[in-house]
């Protein structure tokens, strides 16, 4: 039986999973001996969503494990049995169980805790400032040594074929207005920046999830093209939008899953941001731009105004604009004495 490596997760929604992409890569490249297990206290996106890459990172995902108790996590480990890891992805007083837990056993653990609280391992550091690298650096702890932080995924083939289908476009930019009472913007707001999109040019592409169908019923009477569950097979939507987000020239959307997902082609990604930590949450990817409404005094993404979003698109356009080739230099003439 091979050794496992535990990881601990509450409710691993879609963004969630996304951002522990560079830690799972990170444990397959360093253990590739050992089976990788995730246990959930609730759900998981990776056999569901992610099921499609789920081989790549996790060898098992066990659903509504009792990790709120000592003895609930200490009888997951011993029923798995040869577990050598233990990584608790899960912060604040969620991982108090799992450390009580390890007491004793010859497990090497770590926790998503202030400096990285751990048995069987030595040290201490302070955390880095997103929750990807602080997942990413519980692994290279675990390994000893520093590892690279990769992101990307990889197309779905019969995604892309879906995508070049329903959009033929070459200038086009993504919009997901996401759900949630404070983490959704505001309908007329979407919809003037779709205009603003329109205007420069580009055509504005809605992306709605299954449970945002009813905003159809504000974007088909303004004729803004939608790709949702009537476009592709539910299990592959998200994936036909991870494709969309490959060729896009840029992706704005409201803290989601899809914009987590859409990060991971390096997509040049526009974060509208409510009550959540934006810096904490951010996207694997060096091309993000965010726009929070801490800046206007509010929790509340509605408040952010529609001018403050057009003008931060802009900027991400001028910067992501392939460069205009530069004029050759004609060689210098002598010129000739006259006559």
């Amino acid at each position: 039986m091979k050794p496992i490596i535990l990881t601990l997760t509450h409710n691993e929604k879609l963004g969630d999973a996304v951002l522990r992409i560079p830690m799972y890569r990170a444990l397959r490249l360093a253990f590739p001996e050992h089976t990788i297990v995730c246990a959930s206290a609730e759900g998981s996106a990776w056999p569901t969503t992610l099921s499609a890459v789920l081989e790549e990172f996790i060898d098992q995902v066990l659903l509504d494990q009792p990790l709120k108790s000592v003895s609930g996590v200490r009888s997951l480990v011993r029923r798995l049995g040869q577990v050598q890891y233990l990584l608790d992805l899960r912060s604040g007083r969620r991982p108090i169980p799992s450390y009580l837990a390890t007491a004793g056993l010859p497990v090497k653990y770590i926790s998503n805790s202030p400096g990285f609280i751990r048995r069987n391992i030595a040290g201490v550091e302070r955390r880095p400032p997103t929750n990807a690298q602080r997942w990413h650096r519980m692994a290279e702890i675990m390994a000893g040594r520093l590892l690279p932080f990769e992101a990307e995924l990889q197309l779905l083939p019969q995604a892309t074929v879906e995508a070049k289908r329903l959009v033929t476009d070459r200038q086009f930019v993504l919009l997901s207005p996401g759900e949630g009472r404070f983490k959704f913007w505001d309908r007329d707001k979407w919809l003037g920046l779709a205009s603003h999109i329109e205007d420069a040019g580009m055509r504005p592409i809605f992306l709605i999830g299954p449970p945002e169908q009813e905003q159809r019923l504000w974007i088909d009477p303004a004729g803004h093209q939608v790709i949702d569950a009537s476009s592709a097979e539910a299990e592959l939507l998200p994936w036909v939008f991870h494709a969309l987000a490959d060729r896009a020239l840029a992706v704005v959307a409201a803290e989601s899953g899809i914009g987590h997902l859409a990060a991971t082609r390096s997509a040049a990604l526009l974060t509208i941001a409510g009550p959540t930590n934006a810096r904490l949450w951010r996207p694997v990817t060096p091309h993000h731009w965010v726009i929070e409404a801490r800046e206007f005094g509010s929790t509340m993404a509605k408040d952010i105004p529609l001018k403050a979003v057009t003008e931060r698109l802009d900027e991400i356009l001028r910067q992501r604009a392939p460069k205009a080739a530069r004029p050759r230099r004609s060689a210098a003439v002598t010129p000739t004495p006259s006559q």
